[in-house]
């Protein structure tokens, strides 16, 4: 009896799982715009993940304080809280940062990654 519920919950949990993985565990490459409409539903929750591709024009303050436009010229500030990079950021540097966005006035985007192609 056990293994017939343990075979039964196999073959329903696991594409369940398989479908939940794809469908949310995939990053997507955004403009900080479309990063910003994408808020956290609830109190104490996180906004969603999304990459972001910059270029840093502002780097005199790294990495709590980042000066960034996005692709489509948006400027943002970004702060960026994970493990350093080997090279120190430099401005005019195209930086792939994974993280998400912070309400407020003014927002900002909490990077807690690089990105690397």
């Amino acid at each position: 009896m056990l293994k017939k519920v343990i075979i039964i919950f196999a073959a329903i949990g696991i594409p369940i799982v398989i479908w939940v993985a794809s469908t949310y565990g995939h990053l997507t490459e955004v403009s900080y715009t479309v990063a910003q409409s994408s808020t956290a539903t609830t109190e104490g929750d996180q906004a969603p993940k999304v990459i972001i591709v910059t270029t840093i024009i502002d780097a005199s303050k790294a990495p709590s304080d980042l000066q960034c436009k996005d692709s489509e010229g948006t400027p943002f500030k970004a702060e960026f809280t994970g493990n350093p990079p080997e090279k120190p950021f430099i401005d005019g540097q195209e930086v792939r940062f994974v993280g998400h966005v912070h309400g407020g006035d003014p927002s900002y985007f909490h990077a807690t990654q690089v990105f690397a192609p």
